[in-house]
């Protein structure tokens, strides 16, 4: 015991009042401890493990140093007040050109890299009866797979949580970057989660989710931004671009709020909202691939599905611009089903089409204000007010 400890780096934050000790903190350099740097067959993930649960109560710091950190098994997190935290996590990508530096690229100062046989990198296993966990905190690295096709994920937080921080984290070459379930009071702030196949998934119920500045950017077949059931979430100032086949995509949510964010898509049904009380409001933007034809949908969906797709009651869409090069007869803005749905000062515009707001027969008390006129919207029921 007395060997492990003599590397600890204690941190003690003393009162004003040089009266009482408020707090300590451990910060560890598993490199202390036996990790090596850039060496491909060694695993440091049981170092880092080992580490982690021989953590005080009061939590500690995994300090990352520059260079690759390779894993053949999982970090494992079963454990509240943990935090992660490198020297720098880069956004460089996986084809940028190489660089002297000293490391191997893509670039970024701390790198966890997986082996062939890892299947998650960062890991907080689900256990039936085990308390949730809270306060882990991932900062300032990058995490590297061996392919989009491997099924590997970068960060599965998969115990019951709150409070969980993912800031400044780079992933490349995973089949999904971060996947949340149940997550509540969770922050994803100022990722790059691209050359992934899916880039967030948070599953089950959750409440109080913020995702704020990040860069997604995910491949055909993935989701960008997934959300099933909830509550109160804030998806805000995300830069979203293609090629997932769904850019954001809301399910069972409720008086959620998605703004600010800038969305680009090659396909249909590019955001997806189905819920109650939810505001969107921000830029879409659908393209032409490089030859400038229309993408066919990797899923099947039809042109008629919508690029933005709405289904609940009193959702809002307002102050948006959506820059369509859909073909004509494609549906720019389709509320498919609900109560009570707006579509307000939102400007679209790119080809023309007659079907910039399409309002399902089974709707009610739907109004499009300042959005189109009614030569551009397809309602089949009269409980549609249009004001232009």
């Amino acid at each position: 015991l007395l060997t492990f400890l003599s590397g600890f780096l204690f941190k003690v934050k003393v009162s004003a009042s040089n009266e009482t000790i408020s707090s300590q903190t451990m910060a560890l350099d598993p490199v202390d401890y036996g990790a090596q740097l850039n060496d491909p067959n060694f695993d440091n993930a049981p170092i880092i493990n080992n580490l982690i649960n021989n953590m005080p109560p009061s939590g500690g710091v995994i300090e990352l140093p520059a260079g690759e950190m390779w894993i053949h098994s999982p970090i494992k997190i079963n454990r509240s007040y943990v935090t992660i935290r490198g020297v720098n996590a880069g956004t460089r990508s996986n084809i940028d050109p190489e660089e002297q530096t000293g490391l191997n690229h893509p670039g970024g100062g701390s790198k966890l890299v997986l082996g062939n046989n890892c299947q998650t990198a960062i890991v907080s296993e689900r256990r039936v009866g085990a308390p949730r966990v809270s306060s882990i905190q991932l900062e300032s690295f990058l995490i590297q797979g061996r392919g989009t096709d491997k099924g590997q994920i970068a960060v599965n937080i998969d115990q019951d949580n709150d409070a969980v921080r993912i800031i400044g984290v780079s992933t490349i070459n995973v089949d999904t970057g971060l996947r949340l379930n149940g997550a509540d009071a969770c922050t994803v702030r100022g990722c790059w989660i691209s050359e992934v196949r899916n880039g967030l998934l948070s599953v089950g119920a959750s409440q109080q989710l913020l995702v704020a500045n990040n860069y997604f950017g995910t491949q055909p077949l993935g989701k960008s931004v997934f959300l099933d059931n909830p509550n109160w979430a804030n998806i805000v100032g995300n830069n979203i671009y293609p090629d997932g086949h769904v850019c954001l995509e809301a399910i069972g949510a409720n008086d959620c709020t998605f703004t600010g964010n800038n969305i680009q898509s090659y396909y249909t049904g590019a955001v997806i909202i189905k819920g109650n009380g939810n505001l969107f409001s921000g830029k879409v933007q659908a393209l032409r691939d490089g030859a400038g034809n229309w993408k066919s949908d990797p899923i099947g969906r039809d042109g008629l599905y919508g690029l933005i797709h709405v289904n609940g009651n009193d959702n809002h869409i307002t102050a948006s611009t959506i820059n369509s090069a859909q073909p004509e007869n494609n549906t720019r803005i389709l509320i498919r089903g609900g109560n009570g749905n707006w579509v307000t000062n939102t400007k679209i515009y790119g080809v023309s089409s007659n079907r910039k707001v399409v309002v399902n027969g089974s709707c009610v008390d739907t109004r499009i204000v300042h959005s189109a006129s009614s030569f551009d919207v397809d309602k089949a029921s009269s409980n549609t007010t249009i004001v232009w």
